[in-house]
């Protein structure tokens, strides 16, 4: 592992700036160890072809396991889970799968009582009291985190069952309901749950909704809920042989998938992250990927491929966030950069508006020379403002002997983010008073 990790961390070295004192609101945690029994080891290792340097990475792709999972569905063993502070039951995961089936892609499966439908209330103006962030350690399994937006303090946690991962996080309107999937350490499949939050932002358990997706999401934003809490949206891998993009509605038991192909660097597939998101009604998605940039389909649309049913909005774009009215795309973009190429390790952060009606695209907020640049944000329901994962260089790079590379963003791992309040209206940046992370990480509220 590491010779793999000296040749990695040669691709992406990257230079490093000092950021002042008073705009890290909190030490950040311990630096989880590369090689840690903890460490990623189900869909976050999963884009560890990152997009930085993709040409440097050619080499050593073809030898890349890193701990992602294996072809045959199998991951690594993890380490000893904590005592869980709330009750999260073992979901029933069905073993592994070694290969999807051929001919269309695998549909999620609804079981007799699946839910049809997840609560969702009339959101409190202003921003949301509380949000909710998947935490990955540096050992044992995943938990997930719940803050208060204004005070930055923990008011609950959720531990993963024992040999299970979080994958996505995304809430319902009313800034008090959430789903989640479990993905069992070994298989394809994932289970849907939901969790609710009380007035102290205390999590409940976690209560199965009985739908399997035909994997777990990929990446940070790769699962979606409407306000309304009747349609869900998510990014698949199909255990990496295979991507997809679904839509499932609740009220109706009805399923749709769209194919994503595998995008190819120097002749070699590459496996990316691609977020998605919905507009309130549940109909349209919005998805964007730093290999194709952002684009809409309505969720009516016919199965098929993804890029062929679908709008183009924008080749720039790498985040996005379908506005409520579904008239318009939230979007982050990293300039200079254009889809299908490196991402640049500095460079300018955009967040604007783009009409979806001919009305062009109006900036919010934009910042030149980020280092250790990414896009990454969670719309809140109500859809007034963007918790922005806002990246953040800790310390002093040591340009001799770079530091250990984040597999999640290619970038060294003094590049941490920080939590802001963007608000979309006035373009003002607000620091939320928590610690800054090794991130991004799925975030919803």
């Amino acid at each position: 592992m590491s010779a793999l990790e000296d040749r990695l961390r040669a691709a992406f070295r990257a230079d490093a700036d000092l950021v002042r004192p008073e705009s890290i609101p909190a030490e950040p945690p311990p630096r989880p160890a590369r090689n840690a029994p903890g460490r990623p080891g189900s869909r976050r290792a999963r884009a560890v072809i990152p997009l930085t340097a993709a040409a440097a990475v050619l080499a050593i792709v073809a030898g890349l396991s890193l701990a992602a999972p294996q072809r045959d569905g199998s991951r690594p063993a993890r380490g000893p889970s904590g005592t869980p502070s709330v009750p999260a039951p073992t979901p029933s995961v069905p073993g592994p799968t070694p290969s999807p089936p051929a001919g269309p892609l695998p549909k999620p499966t609804l079981a007799a009582n699946a839910s049809q439908g997840v609560p969702a209330s009339t959101p409190a103006p202003g921003v949301p009291r509380f949000y909710v962030t998947v935490y990955l350690p540096a050992a044992g399994y995943d938990y997930i985190v719940v803050r208060d937006t204004a005070t930055g303090q923990v008011t609950g946690r959720i531990n993963a069952p024992r040999g299970a991962d979080f994958a996505g996080l995304a809430a319902t309107a009313g800034d008090r309901t959430f789903i989640t999937t479990i993905q069992a350490g070994t298989g394809c499949a994932a289970q849907l749950y939901q969790f609710q939050l009380n007035q102290r932002g205390v999590p409940g358990p976690l209560e199965p909704l009985h739908i399997t997706l035909p994997d777990g999401p990929q990446g940070e934003g790769g699962l979606a809920i409407a306000p309304d809490g009747r349609t869900i949206a998510y990014h698949s891998g199909v255990c990496l042989n295979e991507n997809e993009v679904g839509v499932i509605n609740l009220a109706t038991r009805q399923a749709r998938v769209w194919a994503v192909p595998l995008p190819h660097v120097g002749g070699l597939a590459v496996w990316p992250n691609m977020d998605v998101s919905l507009s309130a009604d549940g109909g349209l998605l919005g998805y964007a990927t730093a290999f194709r940039g952002a684009g809409v389909l309505p969720t009516s649309a016919p199965a098929g491929p993804l890029f062929a049913r679908s709008r183009p909005v924008s080749g720039t774009v790498i985040w996005q966030a379908v506005a409520g009215d579904g008239d318009a795309l939230y979007g982050c973009s990293i300039s200079p950069f254009s889809s299908g190429g490196p991402i640049p390790s500095r460079g300018t952060l955009t967040y604007s508006r783009i009409s979806l009606t001919g009305g062009g695209e109006h900036v919010i907020a934009s910042w030149p020379d980020v280092t250790g640049i990414y896009c990454y944000a969670s719309l809140d329901p109500a859809g007034n403002y963007l918790l922005v994962q806002f990246p953040t260089v800790h310390g002093v790079e040591d340009r001799s002997s770079p530091t250990a590379v984040n597999l999640r963003t290619g970038q060294p791992t003094n590049i941490w983010s920080r939590p802001v309040i963007l608000n979309l209206r006035t373009g003002q940046l607000t620091n939320v008073n928590a610690p800054v992370l090794d991130g991004p990480f799925d975030t919803a509220w």
